[in-house]
């Protein structure tokens, strides 16, 4: 029998907030793996809806489920960081309440660093998107951040390169070097810095297997429900306000991470300070392409 007082081998966080509709597949996931020694953190986010007796009881049936619920809405941002505060595991995964995992994600991404050794912080395997009815939802493109270069700075850049609608943040990290990192900001685009953190630390892995994660795409989710820059504030922190100039908080926020991410060495900050500043750079170019030829086409349309 399973000693549930040692610490698991993985941490599996679930934040949820209203998510009777899909809350129960995901759960079944995590308890269908082909690895067993993990834990499920369910941290519930003062749910209104069937969310806290659909928790209770998947909890009372399997001692390894903890089950906490919030006395207030507290946000998705410190709702995911406070599944990571309670995770005992080596290895830790978030997983939203929509998404569902597949029945190797565990086994596959442990194996993935068994075979990359200390340098990977994050490994996660392939995965496809689906619709409402868990139906595959068409060749969406995807975008897959992955780095295995020798220097930070290089690591940075491209991540940098790669990022879009990533899936990355829902791969497994190593616990400790996750630690390191600042974990979900309550802002805009805080999983792109996450992912720039991680890539400052160690080596980024997206493995080549069958896929193993299904992410979810419908009308409630966070990133369709929330219309407007004041919605998505409050997504991630009740309190908060839209801010007015998210692409200079964003480029803020990478400069504050190589500045706090610890371990890295003065040259290390030197030269990923400049890739930073070749991306962004580059950003920007593109971003005007972008606008020169939306305004062709409009001229050419009138």
């Amino acid at each position: 029998m399973t000693d549930i007082s040692a610490a698991p081998a993985c941490s599996i966080g679930l934040p949820v907030y209203n998510g009777e509709n899909y809350l129960e597949q995901a759960i079944q996931s995590v308890l269908a793996q082909e690895f067993q020694d993990f834990e499920l953190i369910i941290s519930d986010n003062a749910s209104t809806d069937g969310t806290e007796a659909i928790c209770r009881r998947f909890a009372e049936q399997d001692p390894r489920i903890l089950y906490v619920r919030q006395p207030r809405n507290i946000g998705a941002a410190k709702n995911y960081n406070y599944t990571f505060h309670l995770a005992r595991g080596a290895y830790f995964n978030w997983l939203a309440h929509d998404d569902i995992l597949g029945p190797a994600f565990l086994s596959a991404c442990l194996q993935g660093f068994e075979a990359y050794g200390d340098g990977a912080v994050l490994v996660y395997p392939a995965f496809k998107y689906i619709d409402e009815a868990g139906r595959e939802a068409g060749k969406r493109a995807a975008s897959c951040v992955e780095t295995s270069a020798r220097t930070p700075a290089r690591r940075l850049y491209e991540t940098l390169d790669q990022l879009a609608v990533v899936t990355s943040v829902f791969g497994m990290f190593r616990r400790d070097m996750l630690a390191r990192t600042r974990l979900i900001g309550s802002y805009i685009a805080s999983d792109y810095v996450l992912l720039a953190e991680c890539a400052l630390l160690g080596h980024i892995v997206r493995l080549e297997c069958p896929p193993q994660f299904q992410r979810r795409l419908h009308k409630d989710g966070s990133q369709r429900a929330n219309k407007t820059p004041d919605a998505v504030a409050k997504w991630f922190d009740p309190d908060a306000v839209a801010d007015p100039r998210p692409a200079r908080r964003l480029s803020r926020e990478y400069l504050n991470s190589l500045c706090l991410t610890p371990g890295l060495s003065t040259p290390d900050r030197l030269s990923a300070l400049v890739a930073l500043a070749v991306q962004r750079v580059k950003l920007k170019v593109q971003v005007r392409k972008k606008q020169r030829v939306r305004q062709r086409v409009k001229k050419h349309a009138v």
